[in-house]
């Protein structure tokens, strides 16, 4: 009876190593999009954009921005350090850039 409590505890301890491994992976992705999206728009800001230009800066942030949801809604289920102002502000931020016309 003492192994099984034992046990129990231990795959409670496991569970949320992985669910901290997780989040930390995720976070990372994170901060990698957010340091892409940085580039690219002080990027976009030095140089005069062709429509083409414009479009495929368009559908790079369309990219972004359905990553960040999916990381977003990932963290959610782990539920560890989630913080759903900063996901929407982030969102946010990320949806202004892709707006940006010269």
């Amino acid at each position: 009876m003492q192994s099984n409590i034992y046990y129990n505890s231990h795959n409670d301890y496991l569970e949320h190593w992985e669910r901290y491994e997780r989040h930390n992976f995720l976070a990372q992705r994170l901060l990698n999009i957010i340091i892409q999206a940085n580039w690219n728009k002080n990027l976009i800001c030095r140089f005069y954009l062709t429509r083409n230009d414009i479009e495929i800066h368009r559908n790079r942030f369309g990219r972004y921005i359905a990553v960040v949801e999916t990381i977003a809604k990932e963290m959610k289920q782990l539920n560890i350090n989630y913080n759903e102002k900063r996901i929407i502000k982030i969102i946010d931020i990320l949806t202004k850039i892709q707006q940006y016309d010269n």
